[in-house]
């Protein structure tokens, strides 16, 4: 009587144990786990997908599972494509990978040092508005009381903004007051021009402007040209255009360890991650400190300008292969020079390589007129080279070195020559 009690027990006990459970019970899943539950939704797709063939022949083995694995991977690539090239993740990932590409370039064994404040551009400007004057405003306290300002602190050398200004009145605005800070603090803020800038859509389209200073000569740069001729606008730098920061995800040139992962372009020029090219100019100002104590070597590409070692992806286009150039569009050395003219620092690819590199780091500040004699031309080039950047440096950092020998030195008696040594 027992045994037949144990017997029914254990049939019923097979009876409703599914399928599923059965299946789960031999993975490494338990119930207990937080994973659980999704594994067996899993596993119940994957059933699922088994029993709709309608064939009776159909043979459960590597190459059925294989098929529907690949048909997996195509789905999740699908989906994967669609979070990667939506605007928002972009601009996410961008700025990471342009902050970790910073990283990686600089020698922090020099003393240097990167700092990170997650402000966004309208958030800066709101700071700068509720302020009563600019030495309230927060990125003041931040790169001048803190630091600049402070016994003991440590000067910045320059402020990189992760943004993409354009001609608008607020982005105007903007630039004008951290122009003042960058003033005060004797550090130059670089950022960058977004193509809206030059009225385009996209910086693939530059090479059809045929003179870039017509542009800025309409009613809706008034606002740019005044900038252009303040004093504190010798501390702003816009780079231009972006960089590529990483290759398409491929399961041969730029694989995904999880899965296999094709990423989907589709010749969409918007669907690569571009990154802010002012991240590339702040690489060569820690590259030039590391090196030789001054970050005037910022421009040539053989004296600390060249831009190494850039994403190049190669695809096929009507049976031939084709490179996409990271630096979104050629730029030729006509362009170059206009571009720099009008306060711009383009960065220029090398054709057909994948290095690029900075001719000029202008500021945005235009340079002034001087009479035509002797000394008014001495006078206009010593006005002109005060609006580059690698002269710019020297400055400011005789600057944060005579600030800081100055506080340390108050209440002491030196004579001249002890001046002279100090310095």
């Amino acid at each position: 009587m027992v045994a037949n009690n144990q017997t029914a027990g254990a049939e019923k006990k097979v009876q409703t144990t599914s399928l599923l459970d059965q299946v789960m019970e031999q993975t490494r899943f338990k119930p207990e786990n937080d994973d659980y539950s999704i594994a067996q939704r899993g596993i119940a797709e994957f059933i699922s997908e088994m029993l709709k063939s309608d064939s009776k022949d159909t043979v459960v083995n590597k190459t059925l599972i294989d098929e529907m694995i690949v048909r997996l991977d195509e789905k999740i690539s699908h989906q994967v494509d669609e979070i990667l090239h939506n605007e928002k993740f972009q601009e996410m990932e961008s700025a990471w990978r342009g902050l970790k590409l910073l990283v990686d370039r600089t020698d922090f064994r020099e003393n240097i040092k990167i700092e990170v404040l997650n402000v966004s551009k309208e958030e800066l400007l709101d700071d700068f508005e509720y302020a009563t004057d600019i030495t309230q405003s927060g990125l003041y306290k931040h790169v001048y009381s803190a630091n600049y300002g402070q016994f003991g602190g440590e000067p910045v050398a320059a402020i990189v903004g992760n943004y993409m200004f354009t001609p608008s009145a607020p982005d105007m605005k903007l630039l004008q007051y951290v122009s003042s800070v960058g003033a005060i603090s004797h550090a130059p803020f670089i950022s960058a021009a977004g193509p809206e800038f030059f009225g385009l859509d996209s910086y693939a389209s530059l090479s059809e402007i045929k003179e870039i200073k017509d542009i800025f000569e309409g009613p809706r740069y008034a606002k740019w040209r005044s900038l252009r001729e303040s004093e504190d606008s010798k501390y702003l730098a816009l780079t231009m255009p972006r960089f590529l920061s990483r290759l398409p995800y491929d399961p041969v040139e730029n694989p995904v360890r999880t899965f296999n992962y094709y990423e989907s372009i589709d010749g969409k020029h918007d669907n690569y991650l571009w990154s802010n090219v002012a991240f590339l100019m702040a690489s060569k100002v820690t590259d030039s400190f590391a090196k030789y104590r001054w970050c005037p070597n910022i421009i040539g590409p053989q004296s600390g300008g060249a831009v190494d070692d850039l994403p190049l992806h190669l695809f096929e286009s009507f049976g031939h292969l084709q490179a996409k150039i990271p630096t979104e569009v050629l730029i030729t050395d006509r362009k170059e020079f206009e571009l720099a003219d009008e306060g711009f620092i383009p960065l220029t690819m090398r054709k057909g390589s994948d290095n690029a590199a900075f001719f000029s780091a202008n500021s945005v500040q235009k340079p002034k007129k001087f009479p035509n004699t002797e000394e008014g031309k001495a006078a206009e080039t010593n006005y002109k080279l005060g609006t580059q950047l690698p002269y710019m440096f020297i400055v400011n950092r005789l600057a944060h070195y005579l600030k800081v020998l100055q506080r340390e030195q108050i209440g002491s008696w030196k004579e001249r020559q002890d001046l002279e040594r100090e310095l």
